[in-house]
């Protein structure tokens, strides 16, 4: 019987002490595996969902119209999540893609399908040249003028009916799509399905690479210790920039698709009860927990669709439910998810090694 001779590389029993992470660095072996399997089987589950439902339009347009908000909050995540950056404009990048899209098909006699690319390129300029000037400040600051270009977007779509923004009413109808002499209509949600899932497997994709690329550990180094990540060359302005403009761009192509889905678009969409909806679906999901939003997104759209049953006092039920949420689980349904997994992970670690279990004859 010979001792096993502990291996000098073997980080358990070298005593090497671990480096302290850098800025922006993630455990990616976990969080990448996580993550993938999350998408990966949201993306599977959807895609399969229609064959059990049937021909059940109510619950097919509850979905999508959940993978539409879905989008929009994964959009929304990269910037307050992990970018750090208070934008609380993020419906009024929805508004201007829908608004683009719809104008041009009805106003312009444009093909839909391209004001889809419309919407999405619109809602990416002006979320850039909103933060042109709003990047060169920090914190509230940048909050209080993202507010304030959402609060002046309304009353200027009302007043825009010399431009074919339709005024207090908005557009309506709007021409759905249409592909191969065949057009969308309400009655068969199957061909809205899975063109809103492919939308939103887009913003997925869009969310996933951005968060673990080279891009995106900059922009999370910048929203850790933006002094230690400008030292090592990142410049705060230029990634900003252009975390928001894709982010605009996401939440752009979500809006373009909705106009024609719902076949209507006005400043209602603008609405303070549509913005906290957004805010609860991210929190819910929990902020920078990818894709805890999208999630949270089905799951909001779904609870109040339930509670429409309880008339006046769903308001009043809605909020209790968000309280609730908030006390029991603070960082989101994915942080909860977080919590239960490190305290797992100690409980194994805490556990008492057995006498000559590092020995092997």
């Amino acid at each position: 019987m010979t001792a096993h001779m502990p291996d000098m590389n073997d980080g358990r029993t070298s005593g090497r002490r671990k480096e302290p992470p850098l800025p922006g660095d993630r455990p990616k072996a976990l969080r990448l595996s996580r993550q993938t399997g999350m998408v990966m089987g949201m993306i599977v589950i959807l895609a399969l969902l229609p064959l059990a439902l049937g021909d059940s339009n109510y619950t097919m347009r509850l979905l999508v119209v959940s993978m539409i908000w879905g989008g929009v909050a994964i959009a929304w995540d990269l910037l307050l999540g992990y970018a750090g950056i208070f934008n609380l404009g993020q419906i009024g990048f929805f508004a201007i893609g829908a608004y683009t899209s719809a104008m041009l098909s009805e106003n312009a006699g444009i093909n839909p399908w391209w004001g889809l690319l419309a919407g999405a390129a619109t809602g990416g300029i002006i979320a850039v040249l909103i933060g042109l000037p709003c990047l060169r400040l920090a914190g509230i600051y940048i909050a209080l003028l993202t507010l304030a270009f959402y609060e002046v977007l309304a009353p200027l779509l009302t007043v825009g009916a010399a431009i074919g923004t339709g005024g207090k009413r908005g557009i309506s109808p709007v021409t759905p799509y249409s592909i191969g002499g065949y057009t969308f209509s309400g009655s068969n949600q199957i061909p809205w399905y899975y063109l809103a899932l492919g939308l939103f497997i887009v913003c997925l994709a869009v969310g996933f690479f951005a968060i673990n690329s080279r891009f995106g550990t900059s922009f999370v180094a910048l929203h850790d210790s933006e002094s230690f990540a400008q030292s090592l060359g990142i410049s705060r302005y230029k990634v900003s920039l252009l975390i928001v403009g894709l982010s605009g761009l996401m939440t752009g192509l979500m809006g373009a698709f909705y106009a024609h889905y719902t076949g209507v678009v006005s400043p209602r969409v603008l609405g303070l009860e549509v913005f906290i909806y957004l805010v609860i679906m991210v929190l819910l999901g929990g902020i920078g927990k990818f894709p805890g939003p999208a999630i949270g997104a089905f799951i909001i759209i779904f609870v109040n669709d339930w509670l429409r049953e309880f008339d006046r006092w769903r308001l009043l039920i809605f909020g209790a439910l968000v309280v609730i949420m908030v006390m029991l689980a603070p960082r989101g349904m994915m942080g909860a998810i977080d919590s239960v997994q490190a305290a797992v992970r100690r409980r194994r670690e805490s556990r008492p090694v057995e006498p000559g279990a590092e020995e092997t004859p």
